[in-house]
């Protein structure tokens, strides 16, 4: 499986993000993603399970984004979707899924229609869609569930992932993946068929189907033989059961293990729990700060920022005109008052009435003081520039101010997520030191369990030892009696066939699943190596149980 690229549309906090991968072009086989914590590194690996499988891992199974539900109405439903594409084999697939999500009148955000849809395009070009009952046979051809999350996890699972499957948290669940992905389970299913039971199986049957009244010591022989068969089985039903105890008692003792450190450790949760509501009170402090700077600026610009239109338009329009400099400084509409009263201008020349020299004079009075235009339209101006540059300040300030609170809404939310969802729950009212003597009370009492188990699992391989080795040699003197009877000669050729089958199945099954292991051991490793420079290995022994083998610091 190649991933070529992926879309979120309304996923959590991604609104609308893609990314293509690196495909091993000019030697760029590793897309690397990198961010804070909280800042959706883990939403964006959860948006490949949804994709693919239609689940998630999140507490809230909502995964429309928090501003799109706030903003929602009941009559306008709003979509969620995934778009996956990728080459498997020598075909390439788009994946996408859609869920539609509405809210009703009480406010309740609740997902509506869905949508699945698999595009396949051949080596040839030729491009189709998937029926919608092969579509879950398709995706787990190209990635089986139960091995995603061994495919599609962050740096800070690869340990814990390891100490699951270590532990046999997920063994049998990643086995069974494993073995059918690599073709061994129908492998199994023919063993099982064969020799899975003392009843059912082709070999049990045949061993039901001896004529015991020809001889009677065959029957006897049968007979012990069945029983030799059913306490076997009997026997290994109990040691399955007490492995599964075992494996379940290490598991709870290694949890509270865990536990035990981290109560061990109360002081310094109390201590960041103090750490972090000194960052809420001062994340709120700034944010009150932030909000209050934004007010008494849009307070001192209000005026300006409401008429801001208008002063454009008219400034725009003035500077076209180009009015300013047609007064005369320093004379006054008393001036030409004064000329006109007199009938005589400054230069002499007499100013007879309804001449054209009155008529020019007149025309003063439209633009010398207290008219005077050409200053007044200056002033404007000058006013127009500094009201548009002071604007764009408050703008500044307004959006520094608004990105600062929403750093701060951040810090709070992740400030109190920590403290309600890690701290509060270990030290609000407990008595740690109760819980420690619980804690290490259980892991003694485990530690019993485990050693007892273990002793009683011995000792059930002890008697089925001794009840294999009985049936060997019931099983000898059968075959001596069987021969003596033709029916119950054709039996014991039929079985001996089925037998011979059975190993041979057998020893193949043995060879393959060890060659596969080995094949997916290397094939891992290979992977890891590109991503981290080989510090990253694993190995799978027979149980498939992983070690994860981690750089050393």
């Amino acid at each position: 499986m190649l991933l070529e690229s992926i879309k979120l549309h309304n996923f959590r906090q991604y609104k609308e993000t893609s990314l293509d991968f690196a495909q091993d072009i000019q030697g760029k086989n590793v897309t690397i993603i990198i961010g804070e914590n909280g800042s959706g590194k883990t939403t964006f690996l959860q948006s490949f399970f949804w994709c693919l499988y239609g689940i998630t891992y999140f507490k809230d199974p909502v995964v429309l984004n928090k501003d799109v539900a706030a903003n929602m109405t009941p009559s306008f439903p709003e979509d969620v979707f995934v778009e996956l594409k990728l080459q498997h084999g020598n075909n390439k697939f788009r994946i996408k899924r859609i869920q539609q999500f509405e809210k009703d009148n009480s406010n309740n955000i609740r997902p509506k229609k869905s949508l699945f849809e698999i595009e396949k395009k051949d080596e040839s070009g030729n491009t189709s869609y998937v029926d919608a009952t092969k579509r879950e046979h398709t995706i787990n051809n190209i990635l089986r569930k139960e091995l995603a999350r061994y495919f599609f996890f962050d740096g800070e699972r690869i340990e814990t992932m390891g100490k699951e499957i270590s532990g046999y948290k997920k063994t049998e669940e990643f086995a069974e993946a494993v073995e059918g992905l690599l073709g061994l389970k129908g492998m199994q299913k023919a063993l099982e068929h064969l020799s899975g039971g003392t009843k059912n199986s082709v070999i049990g049957k045949y061993n039901q189907r001896y004529d015991v009244n020809s001889d009677s010591e065959v029957k006897k022989l049968t007979d012990e033989i069945n029983d030799c068969n059913d306490k076997i089985e009997a026997y290994t039903d109990s040691m399955n059961e007490k492995d599964a105890a075992i494996r379940k008692a290490e598991e709870l003792r290694d949890q509270k293990a865990e536990e035990l450190k981290e109560y061990e450790s109360s002081k310094a949760l109390q201590e960041r729990k103090e750490q972090l509501q000194k960052v809420i009170k001062r994340s709120l402090a700034t944010k009150a700060d932030a909000q209050k700077e934004i007010c008494r600026a849009f307070n001192n610009q209000a005026s300006s920022f409401f008429t801001l239109k208008l002063i454009k338009d008219a400034y725009d329009i003035l500077v076209k005109l180009k009015i300013s400099g047609s007064d005369i400084p320093s004379i006054t509409d008393k001036t030409i008052q004064y000329l006109i009263d007199h009938g005589e201008c400054l230069c002499g020349r007499h100013l007879p009435p309804e001449s054209v020299e009155l008529e020019y004079i007149k025309k003063w009075f439209d633009v010398l003081p207290p008219k005077s235009i050409g200053n007044m339209v200056n002033d404007f101006k000058m006013t127009a520039r500094n009201r548009i540059g002071s604007l764009n300040d408050f703008i500044d300030v307004r959006d520094g101010k608004l990105a600062r609170i929403s750093e701060c809404d951040e810090e709070i939310l992740n400030a109190e997520d920590e403290i309600q969802s890690t701290i509060d729950s270990k030290l609000n009212g407990i008595d740690v030191e109760e819980i420690v003597r619980t804690i290490s009370s259980t892991i003694a009492e485990c530690e019993r369990c485990i050693s007892r188990d273990n002793q009683e699992i011995r000792e059930l391989s002890e008697k089925i030892g001794a009840e294999k080795a009985k049936k060997e040699s019931a099983e000898l003197r059968l075959k001596e009696h069987a021969l003596k009877s033709k029916t119950n000669r054709k039996i014991e050729i039929y079985k001996a066939y089925a037998m011979r089958i059975n190993q041979l199945l057998s020893d193949k099954y043995a060879k393959s699943e060890k060659e596969v292991r080995s094949r997916l051991v290397d094939n891992m490793n290979e992977i890891f190596s590109k991503i981290n420079n080989g510090d990253l290995s694993v190995r799978i022994n027979e149980k498939y149980q992983i070690d994860v083998k981690m750089p050393q610091s």
